[in-house]
């Protein structure tokens, strides 16, 4: 097993783009490491950087204790050299190879003997369940067989280190589900040090030991999936993170003098505890944090709520439950019900919320 560390990287295009800003990350030996984030937010590149596709204007990167990258000491390590394993969201399988042929592929490249790759590919092949489709073409694959034949063909050259940018990207949503579960299943069975690009939340959080949320080429957070969730350290990690995404109230005016009545409350019993809600800006809770009923029900708060009443502006259903869009002033917020819990457009309803489960953040965004 593997360590990566990336030491202050930056990544520039031009004087005004900078796709990397100043990242430090450390991959244990063995982590299943997930880079989440928006379009453009620098993942691919850092992800290019870590397989020598692309160079670091500045920073040192580390793969093993071996330097890969560092621009002022003029050491670069060629792709070729790096011994990392790499798949693309296209899965590029030569076409008029069989299956077997484009795992064999780069081994023959090694000039490893024929019996020793025939050992390799039956190996690889039958890790990722695709031993009967040896003979097949990609053409003859589903979306989800070729992937794995993808993988298999990384895998077969023994890869130190594995990075899979977007891999089930051009995949539909069972099929999705499943290479989750195969991918997480080969990372018990190998223990290999896994990078994944992916804007995917779903994806991040149920294959991860560790996320790194990125946005606009800085780090936002590196922490284990449920840190992530339940302790948001920015608020765009807390909007960006989790579905629906968490809901924010600010101040209730421009120049930022008073709280909206209902969070009144809350700030009040944050600064009993902190001694000083100076620094709260937003205040933000996540849908299960919110009970939903009708304005016309009988209302008994707990010592630990408070509520605030809206209407509801539209119902999602999802199947196993709905989300239900409330309107407050301008304030829009998502709450998550029973489909056998029956609301309409237009109707009163109060959020009945648990202070226990509130997040609070500063005019800066970072969690207080």
């Amino acid at each position: 097993m593997i360590d990566i560390k990336l030491e202050h990287i930056v990544k520039k295009y031009t004087s005004d783009v900078i796709a990397v800003d100043d990242l430090s990350l450390n991959f244990e030996p063995g982590s299943f490491v997930c880079l989440l984030g928006p379009s453009g937010c620098g993942k691919t590149t850092t992800l290019r950087m870590i397989s020598g596709l692309e160079r670091a204007n500045d920073g040192i990167i580390t793969v093993g204790g071996e330097i890969f990258d560092a621009p002022k000491q003029n050491i670069f390590v060629r792709p070729e050299h790096r011994k990392l394993g790499l798949v693309f969201q296209s899965y590029a399988l030569w076409p008029h190879m069989t299956v077997q042929e484009n795992v064999d592929f780069g081994l023959k490249l090694k000039k490893i003997s024929k019996e020793e790759r025939c050992r390799i590919v039956d190996e690889s092949l039958d890790l990722l369940r695709m031993g009967a489709y040896r003979k097949r073409y990609p053409a003859e694959l589903s979306g989800g067989q070729q992937q794995r034949v993808a993988l298999a063909r990384m895998l077969a050259v023994q890869p130190g280190i594995l990075l899979l940018d977007e891999p089930l990207s051009n995949l539909d949503a069972a099929l999705r589900l499943e290479m989750r579960s195969e991918l997480k299943s080969l990372h018990e069975r190998l223990g290999s040090t896994i990078v994944f690009v992916t804007h995917d939340q779903l994806e991040a959080m149920s294959l991860a030991t560790h996320v790194a949320v990125m946005n606009e080429g800085k780090l936002e957070q590196y922490a284990d999936p449920m840190t992530i969730y339940l302790k948001p350290a920015t608020e765009f990690v807390a909007t960006f993170v989790g579905s629906p995404p968490m809901n924010m109230v600010g101040f209730s005016d421009s120049e930022g003098q008073r709280w909206k009545e209902p969070f009144k409350k809350a700030v009040a019993a944050f600064r009993q505890m902190d001694g000083n809600d100076k620094r709260i800006s937003k205040v933000g809770f996540r849908a299960e944090a919110v009970t939903l009923q009708r304005s016309d029900d009988t209302l008994l708060l707990k010592q630990n709520q408070t509520c605030i009443k809206g209407r509801v502006k539209a119902v999602l259903p999802t199947g196993p439950e709905q989300i239900v869009s409330i309107v407050v002033d301008d304030d829009q917020f998502y709450v998550v019900t029973p489909p056998s819990h029956f609301f309409e457009n237009g109707q009163a309803v109060d959020m009945v919320i648990d202070l226990t489960m509130i997040h609070m953040f500063d005019q800066n965004g970072l969690r207080v």
